[in-house]
């Protein structure tokens, strides 16, 4: 017999497109059916992160700031609207540089029960030369792992 273990934590990587929130409605039906809760991540990784000195003393570590706090107002509207369905939503941004493998050490950490999450659908070059989040956590996670095509909607 067929067993799996409820899906009571689903995570949904965004980056803050609406690209990346087209996963979102498949986490709310997951999160529906198992009566679980969505987690709206984000890994926030300051502008010309590689000159942090340079840019605080430019000014430019509240710009840095102001960026991460429109994130965070749009990711409470997205909550909000996941919680008008019914349906526990909470967000976490984290600052870091290394995005895949900060959601990988999230779901790790969090306990995680699946990850729902948009792909741009790179191949060839590209993919070579900016790597793949999509591909690292569906790698590196011992979670299902649901990769969203939005282009092919």
């Amino acid at each position: 017999m067929f067993q799996h273990r409820p899906l009571k934590k689903i995570v949904v990587p965004t980056d803050g497109s609406a690209w990346s929130e087209r996963a979102i409605p498949y986490a709310v039906d997951f999160a529906r059916v198992g009566g679980g809760e969505v987690i709206l991540l984000h890994v926030f990784t300051p502008p010309m992160h590689e000159f942090v000195d340079s840019l605080a003393i430019a000014g430019e570590y509240e710009l840095a700031n102001r960026i991460r706090e429109e994130i965070k107002q749009h990711l409470l509207s997205l909550r909000n609207e996941v919680r008008d369905e019914n349906v526990d939503c909470r967000l976490h941004i984290i600052d870091a540089v290394g995005i895949a493998q900060h959601i990988c050490d999230y779901v790790e950490a969090e306990k995680i029960d699946m990850v729902v999450m948009t792909t741009h659908g790179h191949s060839g070059l590209v993919r070579l030369v900016f790597g793949s989040v999509a591909n690292k956590v569906m790698h590196d996670v011992n979670v299902p792992v649901l990769v969203i095509r939005p282009d092919l909607e």
